[in-house]
């Protein structure tokens, strides 16, 4: 009895949002929306057909410019997964090995170039140094690709021994895309659109020039809980993508259907060392894909993207206003969705 009641009281104590027995997905995102836990646009996709589809909040704290399904979102780390499929593309094609060192495709690097492989720049395990994030923000610094290398050149020691250990850092992805623009004669804008965009027809997603956005279309401005829009500035940035929901749920049916790279590839692009990958994490039972995951971070802008093989299940959340909560978002419309069944 004692039980019931102490969980009665912490149902009412927290509002019912553990014990609320949402009855949609509907229902259940716009509660997160009002109660502040949601700007940004969700979209859930079964069996190829889309499911639940909305847009939350607004673009701009300033204009209060609604948000639409057309507005494109920056997704941090997500976004790496791009130069982690193209580098794989061009293995396919025999224009390089996962054994290669760094120094093979690229010149002008310190000695450690010839010390660390492909394979270990997607596993983290270069013993490349994280990068100074936070130095360029308190000093106001535009952050170039120009910037960072030059940075990264006069890295005089690793971490650690290549293969011996494991540390998330940018560096891994920004070498990638320099391989990929070495070996294929291509910038990695124009290899990426030819090779990624156009073939799985993400039409409405492109690489922004620099931030704090200008002159780039129906973007969904970054912002903060105090409204204030995010002020780090960077410019000609590789990795600085912008996509919508829709063409983010293009790029993964075609991954997942081994259009873009086949299932070797995939699961060999796949394997990690710590807590993540190129593609973030992927679960495998033997040669069948249990699960993909993927959590993305960019100032204000929040994202994951999650997809259920068994079910057949896309979730993808995105947000420009970040309160930590899109995993544990994820999770309930799986669970509303399974439910619902």
């Amino acid at each position: 009895m004692k039980k019931v009641v102490l969980c009665l009281t912490l149902c009412i104590a927290f509002l019912n949002v553990s014990c609320h027995q949402y009855k949609s997905v509907d229902e259940y995102v716009q509660q997160e929306y009002l109660d502040g836990e949601l700007n940004g646009n969700v979209l859930v996709v079964k069996n190829k057909k889309v499911l639940y589809e909305n847009s939350f909040g607004i673009a701009h704290p300033e204009t209060k410019e609604p948000l639409t399904a057309e507005h494109r979102f920056a997704i941090g780390s997500i976004s790496k997964e791009f130069p982690g499929v193209a580098v794989m593309q061009l293995y396919e094609g025999g224009s390089l090995k996962l054994d290669d060192k760094v120094s093979k495709h690229l010149k002008g690097l310190p000695a450690w170039a010839s010390t660390i492989s492909i394979q270990q720049l997607f596993k983290y395990t270069s013993g490349l140094p994280r990068v100074a994030w936070e130095r360029y923000g308190e000093n106001q610094m535009t952050v170039t690709h120009e910037l960072l290398l030059n940075d990264l050149k006069k890295v005089e020691q690793l971490a650690f021994e290549p293969g011996s250990d494991y540390l998330y850092s940018n560096y891994n992805p920004i070498l990638l895309i320099n391989i990929v623009e070495a070996v294929s004669g291509q910038s990695f804008e124009d290899y990426v659109a030819q090779n990624i965009f156009i073939p799985t027809k993400m039409t409405n997603s492109y690489f922004g020039k620099a931030t704090p956005w200008k002159d780039e279309t129906l973007p969904a401005y970054p912002f903060d809980q105090d409204n204030h829009l995010d002020a780090f500035k960077m410019d000609g940035i590789k990795f600085l993508m912008l996509f919508t929901a829709q063409d983010m749920y293009q790029y993964l049916r075609h991954l997942h259907s081994y259009k873009l790279l086949s299932k070797e590839s995939v699961k060999l692009l796949s394997e990690r060392e710590g807590s993540q990958s190129p593609l973030g994490v992927l679960e495998w039972d033997d040669d069948t894909l249990e699960v993909h995951h993927h959590h993305g971070e960019q100032g204000s802008y929040e994202s994951v993207i999650r997809y259920h093989p068994e079910d057949d299940l896309y979730i993808i959340i995105l947000k420009n206003q970040k309160v930590f909560n899109v995993m544990d978002m994820a999770d309930k419309i799986k669970k509303i969705v399974n439910q619902n069944l």
